[in-house]
């Protein structure tokens, strides 16, 4: 298999996994508080009313456009995970760069969230924060199970013994 259906296939992968992953979180947050599917139709009212000019979709269309557009989103964050890894795989120190933007991200994302919240009810930073969690060790567990010797590797850059 060459390089780059590999990375195509493990990045569509960790991004089904990631994009699995959050929506199972939400599922299970929604079910406490029992509305279930409650979090993506409202993600998809508001992702919808910005195409549909101030208008609010069906229950259905919100679901089914929102679902799309993050397993989308997913695969495509995963396709970038998998360019990574597998750069890192030559150059181990750019999965170190990788870790520090990964890091500037996910603080950013929390300030984005918490300015978003005012329009998106009930989710609050912390669940997106723990959700993105959730998705990084899942798409992180799976990558490192299709490139096992690239800790090592990384860890020789850090302690310098990779010279």
């Amino acid at each position: 298999m060459s390089t780059s259906n590999r990375m195509t296939r493990e990045g569509i992968s960790a991004g089904l996994i990631g994009a699995t992953a959050i929506a199972v979180w939400f599922a299970v947050l929604d079910a406490i508080r029992g509305e279930l599917l409650a979090t993506p139709v409202m993600l998809g009212n508001s992702l919808g009313s910005l195409f549909l000019h101030g208008d609010s979709p069906s229950k259905a269309a919100a679901f089914i456009g929102y679902t799309l557009f993050h397993v989308a989103i997913f695969c495509v964050i995963g396709l970038i995970l998998s360019w990574v890894v597998n750069s890192a795989e030559q150059v181990p120190s750019s999965f170190i760069g990788f870790a520090g933007l990964f890091v500037v991200f996910e603080v950013g994302w929390i300030g984005w969230t918490s300015v978003l919240s005012q329009g998106f009810g009930e989710i609050t930073w912390l669940q997106v924060f723990l959700a993105n969690l959730i998705a990084s060790g899942a798409m992180g567990a799976y990558m490192w199970r299709q490139h096992p010797s690239l800790p090592g590797k990384v860890g020789a850059q850090i302690t310098g013994s990779g010279n």
